[in-house]
């Protein structure tokens, strides 16, 4: 998650307004405290493998 996060140059707080999560959520992925599930599990494996993904979500 923050290789993710690092790779894409933006904060947790960047990360957690375009996934729509708090910061604490963003926090816990990172630190294995808590997994993401559902849609987060598939939208962070899409950012993985088209980090280009990242802008559009951030655009809306």
């Amino acid at each position: 998650m923050k290789a993710i996060r690092a790779k894409l140059h933006v904060s947790q707080a960047e990360f957690a307004e375009a996934m729509g999560a708090s910061v604490d959520t963003i926090k816990g992925w990172e630190t294995k405290r808590r997994n993401p599930t559902g849609l987060a599990a598939k939208v962070l494996a899409t950012i993985q493998d088209n980090p280009a993904f990242f802008n559009e979500l951030a655009s809306h």
